[in-house]
C-alpha cells in the first residue's frame, strides 16, 4: 500500500499488539532504543512505540518529523519530552490504567514481607538458623498501624482501599488536587504529617521536576524513627544516598523499593548494602493481565493514526 502508516517500534510488545499493528500500518523494529538509534530510525515513522527506557528526547521528536502519535506502553510519562511533542502537533498516548491492581497489591506485598521479615526469615531457615530466627524475627501487625500515601491516583487509592478495608490500618494522604470519592475512610493532610505520624509511607506519584528526590535527607529527619517507606512509583523519586544513611543509622525502620535510580542499580549502589532494605526489579506492574492492558496502548496508537478519538491522551500540564 503505497500510502501505509511507518509505524516504528523501539521495545518489546506482544505478538496481539503487533498484529493489530500490523493491520494499520507497515511495522518495523529499532532494534534499540538509545538516542542515536531512536533519531535515525524516527525518520520517516508516524507512529513510535515505546516502553520504559527508551527515551524520546525532543531530538527524536524532532527526527521524526512525519510523527503524527507516539504511544507509551506504561504507565508514566517522563520518557516522554510532552511539550516537544505538543509543539509539533503530535498526540501522545499511555496506558494509565493497565497495571494499578497489579501495582497495588504488589505494594501491600512488599509491606507485609518489611514488617513480618520474610526475606530475612526464608535465608535463616536455609542457613540453619531456624531457632535464631523464631526468637528474633518479631514482627508488627498492619492492623492499626498508619498507612501514608503520598499520591492519590489510580494506585494510591487502591492501596488505600486494602490497607483500610482489608488489613484495618488508618490512612492518611496527600495529593496536589483535591480528592474526592473515596470508598473508604482517609483524611487528607499535609506532607508534614505525612512524614511525621506515619508507620508506613508508600510513594505513588509521577516523575516531574517536583517529585524528583521529594524522599532527601531533610524529608527522611521529619519521618518518625521506625518508619518503613514503600516506593512503587519511580526511582528518583527517592535519593539512594540519603536513603541508605536514614536506614543505616537507624532513623528507618526498613524500605523496600521495586523502583531504582539508575535501572538496574550499578554494584556501587549505595542502597544494595544498605541494612533493612528489599529490593526488586521493578515487576510491580507484570501481571499478565497487567502486561496485556500495557500492550494495548497499539489500540489508541491506530485510532490516532486513523483519525479516531484516543481513550488515553496524555494529561495537559
Amino acid at each position: 500500500m503505497a500510502n501505509e502508516p511507518d509505524i516504528l517500534v523501539a521495545e518489546s510488545f506482544d505478538e496481539s499488539a503487533l498484529q493489530r499493528l500490523g493491520t494499520a500500518g507497515r511495522v518495523r523494529f529499532a532494534g534499540a532504543c538509545d538516542q542515536a538509534t531512536l533519531i535515525r530510525e524516527a525518520a520517516g515513522a508516524n507512529a513510535l512505540l515505546v516502553r520504559t527506557y527508551a527515551e524520546v528526547t525532543a531530538a527524536v521528536i524532532e527526527a521524526g518529523a512525519e510523527l503524527k502519535v507516539i504511544g507509551r506502553g506504561g504507565v508514566g510519562l517522563e520518557n516522554i519530552d510532552l511539550q516537544a511533542a505538543r509543539r509539533r502537533g503530535i498526540t501522545v498516548v499511555y496506558a494509565p490504567a493497565a497495571a494499578s491492581d497489579s501495582v497495588a497489591e504488589f505494594t501491600v506485598a512488599l509491606m507485609l514481607a518489611l514488617e513480618r521479615h520474610l526475606v530475612s526469615g526464608d535465608a535463616m531457615v536455609r542457613s540453619a538458623r531456624f531457632s535464631e530466627a523464631r526468637r528474633r524475627l518479631v514482627g508488627r501487625e498492619l492492623r492499626g498501624l498508619t498507612l501514608g500515601i503520598v499520591g492519590m491516583g489510580r494506585i494510591g487509592r487502591r492501596v488505600g482501599r486494602i490497607c483500610r478495608r482489608g488489613l484495618g490500618m488508618k490512612v492518611r494522604f496527600n495529593d496536589l488536587i483535591e480528592i474526592a470519592g473515596l470508598d473508604f475512610d482517609a483524611e487528607p493532610v499535609g506532607k508534614e504529617r505525612i512524614w511525621a505520624e506515619s508507620d508506613v509511607v508508600s510513594l505513588h506519584v509521577p516523575l516531574t521536576k517536583k517529585t524528583r528526590h521529594l524522599i532527601n535527607t531533610g524529608v527522611l529527619r521529619c519521618f518518625r524513627p521506625g518508619t518503613k517507606l514503600i516506593n512503587t512509583s519511580r526511582g528518583p523519586v527517592v535519593d539512594a544516598t540519603a536513603l541508605a544513611r536514614a536506614l543505616a543509622n537507624g532513623q528507618l525502620g526498613g524500605a523496600a523499593l521495586d523502583v531504582h535510580e539508575p535501572e538496574p542499580p550499578p554494584p556501587s549502589h549505595p542502597l544494595l548494602s544498605a541494612p533493612n532494605v528489599l529490593l526488586t526489579p521493578h515487576v510491580a506492574a507484570r501481571t499478565g493481565v497487567g502486561l496485556a492492558r500495557m500492550n494495548d496502548v497499539v489500540d489508541d496508537v491506530i485510532a490516532a493514526l486513523t483519525g479516531q478519538e484516543v481513550q488515553y491522551p496524555a494529561p495537559v500540564e
